[in-house]
């Protein structure tokens, strides 16, 4: 599948429908923002909360869990690597990149802000999970969005609506996050996604990314992790950053080296996929009691091999078998 680069303009092709939307993203940021500042106690309030988790009923709860499991790091691992196997390297590979920098940036607001998540009962929150901003919002802004402005039609940019509104209203409905979590998530995550859609056009317009030789940016892609991982707090950062490390270091080399072509008969995608996830979770879930989380470096070099075998392992495996032909 042929995807385009991101270049500007990012939403339409029609000026004046681009500066609509660009300036439709800045005013929804500022009036987050607002509200944040000025109803900042009513937006805390456990009351709505509990109003929402009561009005909940079994078949609403499954809705809502479908779609918070679409903001979850295991739907992202499938998603991510089914798109690299079976779709587009490129577009698999910078809306990982989105996700895991995305991420990145919305745990450490979560870790200066340190803000608990509503006392609902009955509703389990994980140990040392901090509530602002609410990440599944936020990663459902950039990487929906990311997707909508590659891809570039109409039918993906509704997705993305109905996917950050359903993503965070079911945030709050399952008693996870107050209602300002979810409004900080829009309000982080906009201006996010502009800076990066910004930043990535203009790496490709002035073609910075080929200037660079592959062990500069191996190395990069190392080091910079690596670095990041000692001096950020909590136990997520050696999952995201490893798994970043690996990913970016095997993409480099793939390119190089193996070239694995994404198109193939149905039946070899449905092998490749299975084949690659069952190794994939393998690594990340099998490989927990040799290198856990608890400890930061081993569970960097853990996730990292995840990353490297998504990016570089599988499709080097899928042409040795012949499930994937050579570009």
């Amino acid at each position: 599948m042929n995807i385009s680069p991101v270049t500007r303009p990012y939403f339409s092709r029609d000026p004046g429908r681009e500066k609509f939307w660009i300036l439709a993203c800045w005013l929804v940021t500022a009036l987050s923002a607002l509200i944040l500042i000025l109803a900042w106690p009513q937006t805390r309030s456990t009351v709505f909360i509990q109003t929402l988790v009561g009005w909940s009923s079994t078949p609403v709860e499954y809705f809502f869990r479908g779609f918070t499991f679409l903001g979850d790091d295991q739907f992202f691992m499938i998603f991510f690597s089914v798109l690299l196997w079976c779709v587009s390297k490129t577009l698999g590979f910078w809306s990982a990149f989105m996700l895991l920098t995305s991420a990145t940036y919305s745990n450490l607001i979560k870790d200066l802000t340190m803000l608990e998540r509503p006392p609902i009962e009955g509703v389990i929150h994980p140990a040392g999970s901090y509530a602002f901003p609410s990440g599944h919002t936020l990663t459902a802004v950039t990487v929906w969005g990311y997707i909508a402005a590659r891809l570039n039609k109409k039918v993906y940019w509704i997705w993305f609506f109905v996917a950050v509104v359903l993503i965070g209203f079911s945030r709050l409905t399952l008693g996870y996050h107050f209602l300002g979590d979810v409004i900080g998530g829009l309000a982080f995550g906009i201006p996010f996604l502009l800076f990066f859609l910004w930043s990535s056009s203009v790496i490709y317009e002035k073609g910075l990314a080929e200037k660079l030789a592959a062990p500069v940016l191996i190395t990069a892609a190392i080091i910079i992790p690596l670095i990041l991982v000692t001096v950020l707090p909590g136990a997520d950062p050696p999952k995201i950053l490893g798994y970043l490390s690996g990913i970016s270091v095997g993409y480099v080399l793939e390119r190089q080296k193996v070239r694995a072509r994404t198109s193939a008969p149905f039946v070899k995608q449905v092998l490749k996929s299975l084949l690659g996830l069952a190794v994939l979770f393998g690594i990340i879930i099998g490989l927990g009691g040799l290198l856990p989380s608890a400890v930061t470096y081993l569970g960097f070099i853990r996730y990292a091999l995840g990353g490297l075998w998504a990016t570089l392992g599988a499709p080097a495996l899928f042409v040795a078998l012949k499930l994937s032909g050579r570009e």
